[in-house]
């Protein structure tokens, strides 16, 4: 078993008690479905909440779009999921390259050419 109160766990008796009651909960299919992650078609709440409830995803990875949108998607995703959603962006184009209204950071290519780390 892992030890999740040592590095980089750092969790709780709290916290692991949530975990071992979670996981003692999830059915096989949810079990399995948390090892997935979608990177969503549509921000439809209808089509959310039914990807949620009948893939039981673990995580998701949204499109590019302006942030509120980003915020409303994530919101009704963590509303349908019985374990909270992991989220995650695909920086490559840098800051605004996820929200077009984010704070402009350059793309990994332009920060490894300037040849300094403290940029990375």
């Amino acid at each position: 078993m892992v030890n999740l109160k040592a590095k980089p766990y750092y969790l709780t008796d709290e916290d692991i008690a949530w975990v071992e009651t979670t996981i003692a909960g999830m059915s096989a299919e949810e079990k399995v479905g948390q090892l997935f992650w979608q990177l969503t078609a549509s921000q439809d709440e209808a089509y959310l909440k039914e990807l949620m409830e009948t893939y039981h995803l673990g995580g998701c990875r949204y499109n590019n779009m302006p942030g509120q949108k980003v915020l409303d998607q994530n919101r009704l995703l963590q509303k349908y999921a019985k374990v909270p959603v992991l989220i995650a962006c695909n920086p490559e184009k840098g800051g605004d390259g996820i929200c077009p209204d984010g704070t402009h950071v350059g793309c990994g290519i332009k920060v490894a050419a300037t040849g300094k780390t403290e940029y990375a």
